[in-house]
């Protein structure tokens, strides 16, 4: 101990006495981190309690609004629709023209407006049943050909919004266009005639 010198020995009993402290400064540090940690955590949780009860919420006030829909929404306002109107009614005109000479292929394409062949014919799926709500896909049998009013109308009737002139039905179930499918079949002087397909997702909620 006597060949130590004396400025070591300052030194190492600084040392010596600084340890707690460091020890201290560690043992501190780290259960702030734990803290901070348990707090973000402690965070988390409530921002996902919250999500959870906004969810909640929002799903209640979904039930509510269609805990009166029509069942059979899709075969009262879609499948009774009829399309390219002023079309059919131009063509009417001329097969009812007394010097109308009797063409083929103007009574064929009359024939098909008028016909079920150029209606929403839907195909229902396989029902999936959940505590609250069950689910139907409904996809068109065939495509239909209708003008961009009718479009109109048509997703007025199944988005529920008004599109211009074009409002929802009563009672309308919650329906989602999970498919769609649009090509331009031909190009007449006054619109487009479009050639849409299309499929759906019909979800009921329990009472």
């Amino acid at each position: 101990m006597n060949n130590i010198p004396q400025s070591r020995l300052i030194l190492y009993f600084l040392i010596a006495a600084l340890l707690p402290v460091f020890f201290v400064i560690v043992n501190f540090t780290t259960k702030m981190n734990a803290i901070e940690e348990l707090k973000k955590n402690l965070d988390t949780i409530h921002l996902q309690a919250l999500i959870r009860e906004k969810k909640q919420s929002l799903n209640m006030i979904v039930r509510k609004h269609y805990r009166n829909a029509d069942h059979f929404y899709i075969d009262k306002h879609l499948e009774n629709l009829s399309f390219l109107k002023p079309e059919a009614e131009a063509l009417q005109t001329i097969v009812n023209n007394k010097y109308f000479a009797g063409d083929e292929t103007v009574k064929k394409r009359l024939e098909h407006l008028k016909d079920q062949e150029n209606k929403f014919l839907f195909s229902e799926g396989n029902v999936q049943a959940y505590p609250f709500f069950q689910e139907t896909t409904a996809s068109l049998v065939h495509p239909v050909e209708m003008n961009l009013n009718d479009l109109k109308k048509v997703l007025a009737l199944i988005e529920g919004q008004p599109i211009g002139d074009n409002k929802s039905g009563p009672n309308k179930p919650q329906l989602i266009i999970t498919d769609f499918k649009l090509d331009k079949k031909e190009i007449t002087d006054k619109n487009d005639i479009l050639l849409i397909n299309m499929k759906l997702l019909k979800r009921e909620y329990t009472p």
